[in-house]
């Protein structure tokens, strides 16, 4: 921390992010900020809470939509490249002060989820790690807190540093998940391994779409992917690559967990809502079937890709706020990097708002004590996020329907339309599976913040249309990236690096 401090008295505003030397795996590392072991351990029990037994074919379906919104992003990833990334495609794609507008949003619905909620997700899975494995009291900002200073500390070293933290989080923690499931599945669980799970007469149609809704919240983050573009050695190639790649992935783990969890509880258990309403669902599968040793692994492994996915997220956030310092639509002192080459005001930024958010559950009231209250405020924050950039999903993939009417033909026109048309469907369907009904308080909390976000955008970009419009003008003109993506490895000039 030292050294950060060091750092920001001899920060330079320069107007990139150094040579390009980042290469696919590490865009597999930033779209990891999907959390896809978090999301397997304390988002599907959302899923299993409404779809109950027919879980894994929510989850099929939820797939699906992702890969549709996963393929919008890719339609831009080979056409624009920029740090700013949601911002410039829809800057390019649409105008310029829609892509600002966007990126308002965008940068929010960020600094809510894996800026922000991902600390307080932190605080009470650090605290109930202690509490259950090592019978220990720990104060519950904690957790929290240390996770912040090291996603900070591996985000001002270097993005490669930051990266390499990611995956390996990510792959340790997804080692005991895999263990779990298989056992569940060789085993049989309840009453053995049945493709019943795929029924809808199981429960119902509308239950399982139901499902869907949650489903699609475990894949939010993938799109931190584009954030290093402007540091990669072939973006417009290598990005795509990485984004569906990493949510075919994702898709395929969180169907074989899923499935396994859903045999393991049984469809009596599930009725009940085991599941859903288990504060430790995956950690009691893992102490039945196998062991209460795999219990602590699997409760470690989720804390450590919550890590991950704080990392990833960082990433992505400070560049966003560099891409805007540099264009003048937010203080040029935003631009400001170290000297890792890395966005030294943004990651400051970032890390007071970190401290703000933990010291917004410390002063609120929502529970009796700050270990509940924290539960509560994660909620929050991670519902309001997740409409921010959910709401983004929605306007690139609309827009998107423009790219493929314009650049392709024939059958290969029909089939992208498909794919980009199930993209939309996916956020839209997410919005009516969370307003409707409408959340009840402190959840409704979330709703507003999603809108008085969108009107803070609203008005910071109509601010800058009157008082900076040659800025306005001049909004990621960088991001055309004219260089065919066949020939960018030759074009850039760069060696590729080792991971």
């Amino acid at each position: 921390m030292a050294q950060l401090v060091s750092d920001a008295v001899s920060g330079q505003t320069s107007g990139d992010l150094g040579p390009r030397r980042l290469r696919t795996i590490h865009a597999i590392g930033q779209a990891l900020g999907v959390g896809p072991i978090f999301s397997a351990g304390a988002v599907t029990g959302l899923v299993a809470s409404v779809a109950a037994f027919n879980t894994p074919l929510s989850i099929l379906f939820g797939d699906i939509g992702a890969l549709g919104i996963a393929y919008v992003v890719s339609l831009y990833a080979r056409r624009y490249v920029g740090a700013g990334a949601m911002y410039e495609y829809l800057a390019r794609a649409v105008s310029n002060s829609f892509g600002m507008f966007s990126g308002g949003v965008y940068l929010i619905g960020a600094l809510m989820l894996g800026s922000g909620g991902i600390y307080l997700g932190l605080c009470f899975l650090v605290q109930g790690f202690f509490a259950t494995h090592l019978h220990a009291n720990i104060p519950w900002w904690a957790g929290g807190l240390a996770g912040l200073a090291i996603a900070l500390t591996l985000n001002h070293l270097g993005v490669r540093l930051a990266v390499r933290g990611v995956l390996t989080l990510c792959g340790f923690s997804s080692v005991p998940f895999f263990i779990m499931s298989i056992v569940i599945i060789a085993k049989g669980g309840v009453g053995g391994n049945t493709l019943s799970v795929f029924d809808p007469s199981q429960t119902s149609l509308n239950t399982v779409f139901s499902g869907v809704l949650f489903a699609i919240l475990l894949f939010v983050g993938f799109e931190a992917a584009a954030s290093i573009a402007e540091e990669m050695h072939a973006p417009r190639k290598e990005i795509p690559v990485a984004v569906l790649g990493t949510v075919l992935v994702c898709a395929l783990f969180f169907l074989l967990v899923c499935y396994a969890a859903t045999i393991g509880y049984g469809k009596a258990a599930l009725a009940h809502n085991a599941w859903g309403s288990s504060a430790d669902a995956m950690g009691y599968l893992a102490q039945r079937y196998v062991g209460s040793w795999l219990s602590v692994l699997v409760d470690l492994g989720i804390i450590l890709d919550a890590l991950s996915l704080a990392i990833a997220i960082m990433v992505t956030s400070s560049r966003l706020l560099f891409a805007l310092g540099r264009d003048r639509l937010l203080p040029r002192w935003l631009a400001t990097t170290s000297r890792h080459n890395t966005p030294l005001a943004g990651n400051i930024v970032l890390g007071m708002w970190g401290i703000a958010v933990l010291i917004w559950t410390a002063v609120t009231n929502y529970a009796p004590n700050g270990g509940a209250n924290v539960i509560v405020t994660f909620t929050i924050s991670a519902d309001a996020g997740s409409f921010l950039v959910e709401t983004i999903y929605i306007f690139l993939a609309v827009f998107a329907l423009r790219i493929v009417w314009r650049d392709f033909s024939g059958f290969g026109a029909a089939w992208r339309l498909l794919v980009v048309l199930i993209g939309i469907a996916a956020p839209v369907l997410a919005f009516k599976g969370s307003l409707d009904p409408f959340p009840t308080e402190p959840d409704a909390q979330a709703v507003w913040i999603w809108i008085a976000g969108g009107v803070a955008a609203l008005i910071w970009c109509l601010f800058l249309r009157f008082r900076r419009p040659e800025a306005v003008r001049a909004a990621a003109a960088y991001a055309v990236d004219t260089v065919p993506a066949a020939a960018e490895d030759v074009s850039t000039g760069v060696a590729a690096d080792r991971f």
